[in-house]
């Protein structure tokens, strides 16, 4: 017997462990590859000595948190070295250290001078990072542990709009990361409804370890979050139609703004831009960031709205102030 051979009997000793837990015994592993019962009984102590598996009752199942080996491919193991390190500067706290050691065992598992290869492609390519909102890693952690286990929250929060904290009881349903930032999405008791919540904003928070909340059947993270242009997800849902010049028409073309968009092409090269969401705010100033490219046909209120911060600025910038430089 190679010792490749028994690397591949371990393996796929650990595959039938893994898809049928607890329903293999050493005479059924003996049975199944056709070796001694001393051949099953090393192959079995060299997995416990790894920490892959257990035996109960004379049948096995795997330990728990331990995963089967697996190879990458270099393009694979760049990917993830990429999306990971990319992701871990994003995240913040919650996941930084996380991904630094799965990276780590990423580079460990492979060969050397494809782990070098890897590294030096690595540091070719750069990804464009929001500034995250730092947060405590406690507060992700207990509110990651809340869901889990269904447990309501009860936070200090400090509002933006009220500039003032407020104690609040929560049943957190779902975590999620938008616009450099980490909330938390969840039924608030106070306001009687699902509301978001910074992380960065909440200033104490204890888990209700002895209460549990039932998880509405019908409630989808993903689902909800697209009700909104970002993270606004209160109030009817609205058609907003925004017409966009020919100048930025392959802009708004090429991009995958919003779950429920239509883009229709106009005769003169520009285009209408169709979105359904509920809440103004944050499409607003989606659309301000076009200036004069972009042109809100419906609905009237978020019209008036933009038209209400165009007539503002131009008061800003009407009259040029002392020591302004004239630029020619």
């Amino acid at each position: 017997m190679t010792l490749e051979e028994q690397f591949n009997r371990l393996i796929q000793i650990l595959q039938l462990i893994d898809s049928e837990p607890w329903q293999w015994d050493a005479a059924d592993l003996e049975s199944k590859f056709n070796v001694s019962r001393a051949t099953i009984e090393r192959d079995i102590a060299i997995l416990r000595q790894w920490g892959q598996i257990k035996r109960k009752k004379g049948k096995f199942g795997l330990a728990e948190m331990k995963f089967l080996p697996t190879s990458f491919t270099p393009p694979e193991a760049l990917a993830l070295r990429i999306a990971g390190s990319t992701f871990a500067e994003q995240a913040g706290a919650g996941y930084r250290d996380a991904l630094a050691t799965a990276l780590k065992k990423i580079d460990q598992v492979l060969p050397q001078r494809i782990s070098a290869e890897i590294r030096r492609a690595h540091a070719r390519v750069a990804v464009s990072q929001p500034v995250v909102r730092e947060f405590s890693a406690s507060v992700y952690q207990d509110l990651q542990n809340a869901m889990i286990h269904h447990n309501p929250v009860d936070i200090t929060y400090f509002s933006r709009s009220r500039m003032e904290p407020s104690k609040r009881r929560v049943d957190p349903y779902g975590l999620t990361f938008k616009i450099g930032a980490w909330y938390m999405v969840g039924f608030c008791h106070l306001r009687q409804g699902i509301r978001t919540f910074g992380l960065d904003r909440i200033k104490w928070l204890r888990v209700e370890d002895k209460l549990h909340f039932r998880y509405p059947a019908d409630f989808d993270l993903q689902e909800w979050l697209s009700k909104g242009w970002q993270l606004q997800a209160g109030g009817e849902p609205t058609e907003v139609v925004v017409r966009f010049a020919p100048s930025t028409a392959s802009w708004i073309l090429g991009g995958q703004w919003h779950p429920t968009q239509r883009i229709d092409k106009q005769p003169d090269g520009s285009v209408l831009f169709r979105v359904i969401v509920s809440g103004y705010q944050e499409i607003l100033y989606w659309v301000l960031s076009f200036g004069e490219q972009a042109e809100v046909l419906e609905p009237a209120p978020l019209r008036v709205a933009v038209a209400d911060a165009a007539r503002k600025m131009v008061g800003i910038y009407d009259a040029p102030k002392e020591g302004t430089v004239k630029l020619i």
